[in-house]
């Protein structure tokens, strides 16, 4: 079965740039082929998942697949190739990231698209790969959405929460990140995007590359980012405002570490919560009066809150809930 194989080499990158065009125009149109590579791709993001799993070990489970299903072709079946994909996703422990598959919204009487919804939960960091080979970090409480025709006919995503994403380049079909009327469009680039529902600003911090801002509300707002630029939109007034940053400080929590350079205490709270799965209660409101300068790789709550401690006029307790294993946070202001 051509698709199949095409589809195959696809998913393990064993093509060149010219044989993988001409793979991409055999499956397209062809709605079987294209139903089967979307699952395909999904199954890869689900196995490359780096919440709890090693890259080795998603490397060593994928090669393993390919094997597979590489020295059975000839007897290979759509029921085969998931079967051996849900026994390796096993192998990995893929119950890492929540993906709701099949919801529907009618868009004629003839026809229906099916989105796919991935979720970091709060205190997790979790990665994916799109259909498109790009890369996808989401940090605590994101939720990003796209539809079946994703790679095909678009590369939209919505966003509600931060992503760190890798794009991979396809001039003629451009990558858009969605946030309410703001939209952040790219060919191939590697950026950073802050859109949480519950905070007033809208930012984008450029590693590399190009990108371009713009708001579907507005077709004079059009704006370019270079390198090593960010973009810090105020939902509110509309002000946007444009500065030169280190982006490492900006990017860096898809690694795990948590960096703050002049950060307001009322954000340093928000990031907290998210990244521990904590609720933290400031008594006094002059705990937001402080800024905060650090930089946390593998500290835990209680560490990062004495540092908070010797270094702002700020107390704390940590309280435990009653029957609940969830911890609680109150801040208060130092005494003098």
């Amino acid at each position: 079965m051509k698709n199949l194989d095409d589809i195959l080499n696809l998913i393990t990158g064993d093509m060149n740039p010219d044989d993988k065009r001409e793979a991409f125009s055999r499956i397209k149109g062809n709605n079987v082929a294209e139903t089967l590579f979307i699952k395909a791709k999904l199954t890869w993001a689900l196995m490359s998942s780096t919440r709890k799993v090693p890259d080795s070990k998603v490397e060593e489970a994928y090669q393993l697949l390919h094997k597979r299903i590489f020295t059975q072709r000839n007897s290979l079946n759509l029921y085969s190739f998931f079967r051996y994909a849900a026994i390796l996703i096993l192998l990995v422990g893929v119950p890492v990231l929540t993906f709701y598959i099949g919801k529907q919204n009618s868009v004629s009487s003839n026809s229906s698209l099916k989105y796919t919804t991935v979720v970091a939960e709060n205190g997790q960091i979790s990665k994916i790969i799109l259909p498109d080979s790009s890369i996808v970090w989401l940090n605590s409480g994101t939720t990003l959405t796209y539809d079946n025709n994703y790679s095909f006919k678009n590369r939209n995503l919505d966003l509600k929460g931060q992503a760190f994403l890798e794009v991979r380049k396809n001039k003629n079909l451009p990558l858009i990140v969605a946030s309410g009327n703001l939209r952040v469009k790219v060919l191939g680039t590697r950026f950073d995007v802050n859109a949480y529902p519950a905070d007033d600003h809208f930012k984008v911090t450029l590693e590399s590359g190009h990108v371009e801002l713009l708001n579907s509300s507005d077709k004079s707002f059009k704006y370019k980012l270079n390198p090593g630029e960010m973009a810090d939109y105020e939902l509110a007034s509309g002000k946007l405002e444009i500065t030169p940053v280190k982006s490492q400080n900006y990017v860096s929590w898809k690694n795990g570490e948590l960096n703050f350079v002049d950060t307001p205490m009322a954000e340093v709270i928000k990031r907290l919560e998210r990244k521990f799965n904590v609720e933290i209660e400031v008594v006094h409101a002059n705990v937001y009066n402080s800024v905060f300068n650090a930089n946390f790789k593998n500290e835990n709550l209680k560490e990062i809150l004495e540092y908070i401690k010797f270094s702002c006029p700020i107390t704390y307790q940590l309280i435990q809930e009653k029957d609940s294993i969830q911890t609680k946070v109150i801040l208060n202001k130092k005494s003098i």
